[in-house]
């Protein structure tokens, strides 16, 4: 198959490209810098450089005419600006759908969204694909209105389907390694009394790609979450990495929520005066107060034939295997 990757070399993105290459397909990688993708160069893989920033892109012109499928992972999860989430996630997705149907009549668009988009659960119970989406940060709403612009400007030609992951953990990921660094430090700060017992579905990025290859090769339209059965706590999170980590102590430090919101309004202030790469935003806190961000995966189990292979203890060891590699850690 003839497939575009947006935000290829971004953490998903870039391990997609490196499956999809090694299972023979043609793949056209969308960077908006090459020296940034850690793919090795294959005959199978054409770079292409550009973004996601004007209504009108020209490197669409450049792609062939009987392209398959796109799968579009770019986005941003982290943002101080309100609007920023909006011109990236929903500006973004516009641009690109709109520029595709000029030249595609028929194509698979394969949106990767998040569980966000739909909101964390209510009570106990995991989400499924049926239930009314309530986002709770701006983050979330505009990964939703991200869905709701592929599926309005999208022609009926065309073939939708929208991936919505939970918490992501494995090699490359930035994000997680954040918690990595906390344990290693010794020091966990908990965001509100009750954060060791916050409940989470997660999926490791290698089953989160599986879900993805699926969806794609067997032409399977709709919403799909992509999740281990597995729930577990924040505490659970912690005290696993702590075992890989062979750490012997560690001391909570637990923070009132309103004091977390506090320091995510000063954090923001600061920001505005002089940039930083702190991930606590404003934004974030309407996450951290969630108690159960679950979601249930047993339709991609049902109808795409997945088996979600990494467990905590196996995804947890393959990502600090990474970050030790890169000297991350």
């Amino acid at each position: 198959m003839k497939i575009l990757v947006t935000g290829a070399s971004g953490f998903v993105g870039s391990h997609l490209c490196a499956r999809l290459i090694k299972e023979g397909h043609d793949v056209f990688a969308l960077v908006r810098t090459p020296a940034k993708f850690d793919i090795v160069k294959d005959e199978k893989l054409t770079l292409i450089k550009g973004d996601l920033d004007s209504e009108s892109l020209s490197w669409v012109d450049t792609l062939p005419p009987d392209l398959d499928s796109c799968i579009h992972t770019a986005g941003i999860v982290h943002s101080y600006s309100s609007d920023e989430f909006y011109r990236v996630n929903v500006g973004g997705t516009e641009n690109l759908v709109n520029s595709l149907k000029i030249k595609f009549k028929s194509l698979h668009f394969v949106l990767i969204s998040s569980l966000a988009g739909s909101g964390p659960s209510i009570g106990s119970e995991k989400r499924t694909e049926m239930d009314m989406d309530l986002p709770v940060s701006i983050y979330g709403r505009s990964k939703k209105k991200a869905e709701i612009v592929l599926s309005e400007l999208a022609p009926k030609e065309w073939m939708l389907s929208v991936v919505r992951p939970p918490m992501v953990i494995g090699p490359r990921d930035s994000a997680v390694l954040d918690i990595f660094k906390m344990v290693q430090g010794g020091f966990i700060i908990l965001p509100g009394r009750n954060s060791k017992a916050k409940r989470y579905s997660f999926v490791c990025v290698f089953d989160l790609i599986e879900t993805i290859i699926q969806i794609t090769m067997q032409k399977k339209a709709g919403i799909y979450f992509s999740a281990n059965p597995q729930v577990i706590t924040f505490e659970e999170l912690i005290v696993e990495i702590k075992k890989q980590l062979k750490k012997n102590w560690m001391l909570y430090i637990s923070l009132p929520l309103l004091l977390v919101k506090l320091v995510t309004v000063v954090l923001n202030i600061i920001y505005k005066i002089r940039p930083h790469q702190l991930r606590l935003t404003p934004d974030k806190y309407f996450e951290l107060a969630a108690l159960n961000w679950t979601c249930d995966a047993s339709k991609s189990e049902k109808e795409l034939g997945q088996v979600y292979n990494y467990n905590l203890e196996r995804t947890i060891n393959v990502t600090l295997l990474d970050y030790k590699s890169r000297k991350w850690l």
